[in-house]
């Protein structure tokens, strides 16, 4: 009985061998034979150059990108044109320099003319009426002011106190005035060339003239020349 249950278990054991043995190489067959596929779709567009620009593109019917921009870019100075400004800035105000030396030289005269003049007057003011005398203040003071010749006697004579305005002739009808007729002048005499001209006389054969070189008053000779009369004073009117 113990031989008999040895003997199967022999029996046994070979078989369970003979089946590993027949497994292993049916596994290493199958291994061999395995495969994997995959499909992609077809792709009909072909890119030939990638790194190309765009030309052209299209743009859909309707659509609003806004309008066109108007960049106003200022246009830079090469060092030559800055140079050239520069140049041309310095002789305008070297220019502009020498018209101002040249102004007060013109001046500086000018004014010495009427300070002399006035300072003969002020030397022979006891010989005139006081009234005269304020009427030549008056018209000293309005020196360089712009104003017509008919202006400047009105103001003048309302210094005195005499209210009085017309066209240059009509300064002989002053009320209380008088026509000279001995040659002689006095300061705050009025000077009247015509119906052209009227002027007041400071002394020293000077007058003060309104409307005179360009429209402003001025110390100037008797000698005036306009488009209605040439030469010396028609008419002395002297006011008591």
């Amino acid at each position: 009985m113990k031989i008999t249950s040895v003997a199967s278990a022999a029996i046994a054991a070979c078989m369970a061998a003979a089946c590993l043995c027949a497994f292993a190489p049916a596994a290493n067959a199958a291994e061999g034979t395995i495969t994997s596929t995959k499909s992609f779709p077809a792709y009909a567009q072909v890119r030939q150059n990638l790194m190309a620009e765009a030309t052209s593109t299209s743009v859909e019917d309707g659509s609003n990108w806004g309008g066109i921009e108007s960049l106003n870019v200022p246009q830079t100075e090469s060092q030559a044109e800055k140079e050239a400004a520069a140049q041309k800035k310095a002789e305008e105000e070297a220019q502009a320099q020498q018209e101002a030396e040249e102004a007060t030289q013109t001046a500086a005269p000018a004014e010495q003319s009427v300070a002399a003049s006035r300072n003969t007057y002020r030397d022979t003011v006891t010989t005139v009426s006081a009234g005269a005398g304020a009427s030549v203040d008056a018209a000293y003071g309005l020196i360089g002011q712009s104003m017509d010749c008919t202006m400047l006697v009105t103001l003048a004579l309302a210094a005195r106190g005499i209210d009085f305005h017309g066209w240059p002739a009509q300064y002989a009808n002053i009320p209380g005035a008088q026509v000279v007729t001995d040659g002689t002048m006095q300061a705050g005499d009025i000077l009247i060339w015509g119906n052209a001209h009227v002027a007041l006389y400071v002394g020293n054969g000077q007058a003060i003239h309104g409307g005179w070189s360009g429209g402003t008053v001025a110390l100037a000779g008797l000698d005036v020349t306009t488009s209605e009369y040439s030469g010396y004073p028609s008419t002395v009117v002297r006011i008591p």
